[in-house]
C-alpha cells in the first residue's frame, strides 16, 4: 500500500469520527475493520479485549506500519500481521497478580477493609484486618483503572500493570473537614429523616434481581484471649434481591476445613434450648446463615432489633460527617431505647450501653456502613452478667457500589460459642451467686470475594447442595479438600496472627487437627 492509499484511509476515518460526533464515537474496532479492509486482510481478534471498545479521537500517522505502531502504543493491544491476516491480542498475560498495602498517606497506619474496585471488571476485593490484599485479575484488564476509597480519605487510581506487582504502596489522604461544617444538616433535616430517607432508598440502591456472590468465612473461637477452634469456608450465596424475603436466600457450602474444638463443651440443657431456637426462630446454629444477615437486607423483615425502621424503638442523633474522596458521608448515631418495664428507658441503664452508628451517601442517600456495639460495664446488679472489667461486643458490615447496585462488602463481629457462654469459679453455686471465672466467645468474619450479576456465569445452586438453616455448621463433619486451601488466594489476603495459630497448634498442627475434624476420618456426630 502507498502512501496516498493510506492517506486516504486515514482521511476516511476521521470523517466518520467527524461524522459519528452526534450519533457514536468512533472505537479502535472500528478503525481496526477498516485497516484491515483496505488492506485485504481478515481482522482476528478475541471479543474480551476490553481495549477495542475503547473510544478514540487519535490522529495517526499516515504510513501504515506507521498506523499499527502507533495503535499499539495507544491501546493495550499487541497487533501483528501475517499474509493474510491482522493479528489483534492481548499485551498482558493471562492474569496478573497484585500484593500489596493500603495506608494512610499521612501517618503509615495500615486502613483495614479499604475498598479496592476494578470497575470494568464490575468487581473487586478488600484489604484484610492489616491492611494488606493480595489478588489475581484477568491480564484482558490491564490498563484499565482499579480504585482503592477508604472512608474518610480521597481515592486513589492505579493503572493495572502489565506484569505481576507483590510491592504495591497505596498512599490514600485523609480528607479534612471544617468544624463549622460537622453540624449542618441538609436542609435542616433531623437525623431521623436522614434515616427515613436512607431507607426510602434501599429500592433503589440495593440491587433487586438475582445476584450470587463468592465469600470468605471464618470463625475463631476463644476462652477469654485463648484460641480454641478455628472454622473457614469458601461459600457461594444466591440472594434473590433486596425485594425479596431473607428466607429466599441460599447458600452452599463449597469448601471448609474445621480445626479441634477445645472449648467447654455446651450442656445439655443449653443445646435442648438452642434446638427450639432452631426450630422458632429460623436456625439460629447455621453460622453462614446468620453471619450473612445484616440490617440492610433484613431492614423489611420483622425482627426485633432494627435501627433502620423501628423508630419507636430507636432514637438518632447527627454525629458529624466524614469523606469518601469529594463525597460528604453523614454519620448518623442510633441508641437503643426501648422503654423497659420499670418505665425507664433503655438509655438510661448506667450498667450498659447499646447502639451504634450509620454511615449514608450524601448523593444517593446509599447505607455505606453501619457499625452496632453492645457495652456491659463491671459493676452489673445481675452477677451473671459481671464480668471482670467492661464487655464490649461490636458488629460491622460495609457495603460497596458495583455498577451502579449496591451489594454486601463483608460483616465482622461476634458469635455464639461453639461451647458454654460462661466458665464459673463456682459452678454448682446456685444462680445469683455464681462467679464468672471466664467468658467464651466466637468472633465471625465474611469477606465478598466476587459479585456476580450476569445469569450465565451463575452457577444453580441446587436443592440438595443447599445448606439448610437448621443445620448445625459447628458440629457437622464435611469433607475436608487440602489442595483447595493451598491454592486458596484469599488466606494470602486474610493470614492468621502468628499467636492463634500457635496456641491451636500446642497439640498437634491444624493440617491433622483439619484432617481429623473432616468426614474423610470421622462419621458425623
Amino acid at each position: 500500500m502507498n502512501k496516498t492509499t493510506c492517506t486516504i484511509i486515514i482521511f476516511s476515518l476521521f470523517s466518520l469520527c467527524s461524522l459519528g460526533q452526534t450519533t457514536r464515537k468512533t472505537t479502535y474496532l472500528d478503525l481496526l475493520k477498516t485497516l484491515a479492509e483496505k488492506q485485504h486482510l481478515k481482522l482476528s481478534y478475541s471479543n474480551d479485549l476490553l481495549a477495542l471498545s475503547d473510544s478514540t479521537d487519535f490522529i495517526f500517522s499516515t504510513n501504515p506500519d506507521s498506523c499499527l505502531t502507533e495503535l499499539q502504543n495507544q491501546t493495550r493491544l499487541k497487533i501483528s500481521k501475517t499474509e493474510t491476516h491482522l493479528v489483534v491480542a492481548s499485551k498482558a498475560p493471562a492474569y496478573i497478580h497484585l500484593q500489596g498495602k493500603v495506608v494512610d498517606a499521612k501517618s503509615g497506619e495500615l486502613l483495614p477493609y479499604a475498598n479496592i474496585l476494578i470497575e470494568k471488571a464490575g468487581t473487586g476485593t478488600i484489604s484484610n484486618t492489616n491492611g494488606e490484599f493480595d489478588f489475581k485479575i484477568q491480564g484482558r484488564y490491564a490498563g484499565s483503572e482499579v480504585k482503592f476509597s477508604f472512608m474518610g480519605y480521597g481515592i486513589q487510581k492505579l493503572k493495572i500493570p502489565f506484569a505481576d506487582n507483590d510491592e504495591l504502596l497505596i498512599k490514600l489522604t485523609p480528607k479534612p473537614y471544617t468544624l463549622a461544617d460537622v453540624f449542618v444538616l441538609p436542609n435542616g433535616n433531623e437525623a431521623l429523616d436522614i434515616v427515613k430517607r436512607a431507607v426510602k432508598n434501599i429500592k433503589r440502591n440495593y440491587d433487586r434481581n438475582t445476584h450470587q456472590m463468592k465469600a470468605f468465612y471464618r470463625n475463631t473461637n476463644y476462652r477469654d484471649t485463648t484460641a480454641t477452634q478455628l472454622i473457614e469456608a469458601a461459600l457461594l450465596i444466591e440472594d434473590k434481591g433486596i425485594m425479596h424475603p431473607t428466607s429466599t436466600t441460599k447458600i452452599e457450602l463449597e469448601e471448609i476445613r474445621k480445626s479441634t474444638n477445645y472449648q467447654i463443651p455446651m450442656k445439655i440443657k443449653h443445646k435442648a434450648a438452642l434446638k427450639i431456637m432452631e426450630k422458632y426462630f429460623g436456625g439460629h446454629r447455621n453460622t453462614f446463615y446468620r453471619t450473612y444477615s445484616n440490617y440492610v437486607r433484613i431492614y423489611r423483615d420483622e425482627w426485633w432489633y432494627q435501627p433502620l425502621t423501628d423508630y419507636e424503638t430507636f432514637k438518632y442523633e447527627f454525629a458529624g460527617f466524614e469523606w469518601l474522596d469529594s463525597i460528604k458521608i453523614y454519620k448518623i448515631k442510633f441508641i437503643y431505647d426501648r422503654l423497659q418495664p420499670d418505665g425507664k428507658r433503655a438509655s438510661e441503664n448506667k450498667y450498659s450501653d447499646n447502639g451504634g452508628f450509620i454511615y449514608i451517601n450524601s448523593e444517593d442517600w446509599a447505607i455505606l456502613k453501619i457499625e452496632k456495639w453492645w457495652k456491659i460495664f463491671s459493676g452489673h446488679p445481675n452477677q451473671n452478667m459481671a464480668i471482670k472489667g467492661d464487655y464490649v461486643s461490636k458488629d460491622e458490615m460495609g457495603y460497596q457500589k458495583i455498577n451502579g447496585k449496591y451489594y454486601l462488602k463483608y460483616t465482622s463481629g461476634h458469635a455464639s460459642p461453639n461451647g458454654e457462654y460462661f466458665v464459673y469459679e463456682n459452678p454448682d453455686a446456685p444462680n445469683k451467686e455464681k462467679v464468672i471465672k471466664q467468658r467464651q466467645y466466637a468472633e465471625t468474619t465474611l469477606l465478598i470475594t466476587k459479585v456476580i450479576t450476569n445469569k450465565k456465569e451463575m452457577d444453580k445452586i441446587r436443592y440438595r447442595e443447599k445448606l439448610a438453616k437448621n443445620e448445625n455448621s459447628y458440629e457437622t463433619n464435611y469433607p475436608y479438600n487440602p489442595s483447595f486451601w493451598k491454592n486458596y488466594n484469599i488466606l494470602k489476603e486474610n493470614p492468621l496472627e502468628e499467636k492463634f495459630v500457635n496456641e491451636m497448634e500446642w497439640e498437634k498442627s491444624l493440617d491433622i487437627q483439619f484432617e481429623e475434624n473432616s468426614s474423610n476420618n470421622a462419621q458425623d456426630k
